[in-house]
């Protein structure tokens, strides 16, 4: 995936910045948390930014969400069930030490509990006990940090990469998280709800060229042939596309619309092209 940045007009900014409210937050600063740990059969890594407390009501709101999207991750170690491993953080949102630690604490045992009981239950059906000694561990890598940052908004990426002994990992998260710092609100709708017909070309025109490439040329005729599509119609993807320097950037998961051989298929849209498909609140935020 290309750079993640964003470039606005600087007399559009400067109004925003004008604008804003004493709510709002310029630059955001904030705090990065890292921890690796193991137990016999797994592995955790954490990695998490948040916003430091006592920047105002936007950078409150902001760290809030964020703290949500690590409990949702978390809690549940990778696991599709709605079922909960452990209960949310109840302490003071602003000790982020005691946060964290909570947060790895409890997704240590988690994932400490379940990889051992997925040892156990090889062991009752190996007869050959050595094959267990090459029986690769569990592994779950959170991933929660700033990408970019402008005077209007901030953008968080959610990517964790979880590996439960199968044959292969994958990646899960929350993707892009784009919050308009004025009010420190996640921005959840980039395009308008019925554009899925009208933005066809654009999709098409973006998966060609993430196919294209390592001396491969993909015809815009030869697309479907990489694709796993009920119909002709590519769909929407379920990330919430994220403003970047290049334009709109579109993610799409391993298995969304093609086999995990072809990884995450993803590509930017200039904002020129995609201009009549946002909404009116996501091109008062990128000032377009």
């Amino acid at each position: 995936m290309k750079n993640i940045a964003a470039i606005l007009a600087m007399g559009l900014a400067v109004a925003a910045v004008m604008a804003c409210g004493p709510s709002s937050v310029k630059g955001l600063k904030t705090e990065i948390r890292e921890y690796q740990d193991s137990t016999a059969h797994s592995n955790l890594s954490i990695k998490a930014e948040l916003p430091i407390p006592g920047q105002g009501e936007a950078a409150r709101n902001i760290r809030a969400k964020l703290i949500e999207v690590m409990d949702g991750q978390l809690s549940h170690i990778g696991s599709y069930e709605e079922t909960r491993l452990f209960p949310p953080y109840e302490g003071g949102e602003d000790d982020t030490d005691r946060l964290l630690g909570y947060y790895r604490e409890k997704a240590l045992e988690a994932i400490g509990i379940l990889s051992q009981e997925d040892y156990d239950e090889r062991i009752s059906y190996i007869e050959d006990l050595e094959l267990l000694d090459d029986m690769p561990d569990w592994e779950y890598d959170f991933s929660l940090t700033k990408s970019k940052e402008t005077e209007r908004y901030v953008v968080f990426l959610s990517n964790d990469y979880v590996y439960q002994g199968g044959a292969h990992g994958g990646i899960i998260g929350q993707g892009g998280l784009t919050f308009d710092k004025e009010d420190g609100l996640l921005v959840e709708e980039f395009l308008q709800p019925d554009c899925q017909e009208a933005i066809q070309p654009l999709l098409r025109k973006g998966l060609t060229q993430y196919f294209s490439g390592d001396g491969i040329t993909v015809a815009p005729e030869e697309l479907d042939d990489f694709l796993l599509l009920e119909t002709g119609l590519i769909p929407l993807p379920a990330w919430t596309p994220f403003p970047s320097e290049d334009g709109l950037v579109f993610t799409y998961q391993q298995y969304e619309i093609a086999a995990y051989a072809a990884g995450m298929p993803n590509f930017s849209v200039p904002y020129e092209e995609i201009l009549p498909f946002l909404t009116p609140e996501a091109k008062a935020l990128l000032d377009l």
